[in-house]
């Protein structure tokens, strides 16, 4: 499943980048093309399709991105890492080691 939803997220990408690299800031791009001509899809509705295209597909990218987190597989079993492993081994000692005054009356000066 984490497959299928990785590759539709790479098509979607590769969509996405080409519909954005067809338009242009300036209102141009693909549908400048057909400002001269008189075509079936005029130059409104080529920039309409355009921005419905970028919309949907990046929408769409999102979804993909969170259904391909839900499905990232996990490992069998409960496996623990070394860091884990580590802080469940080591003992805490009840006090700090402080240093002792020794017998002799001596201060710690």
């Amino acid at each position: 499943m984490f497959t299928l939803v990785m590759t539709f997220v790479v098509i979607v990408s590769v969509l996405l980048i080409l519909i954005v690299l067809a338009q242009n800031p300036k209102g141009g791009g693909l549908a400048s093309n057909f400002a001269g001509s008189n075509q079936i899809m005029g130059v409104r509705r080529t920039a309409d399709f355009l921005e419905k295209a970028t919309w949907t597909l990046a929408i769409a990218l999102v979804v993909l991105s969170f259904l391909a987190t839900i499905t990232i597989p996990k490992p069998e079993g409960e496996q623990k890492s070394v860091i884990e492993s580590k802080v469940q081994e080591t003992q805490p000692s009840a006090l700090p080691n402080f240093p002792m005054p020794t017998e002799q009356g001596d201060s710690l000066r």
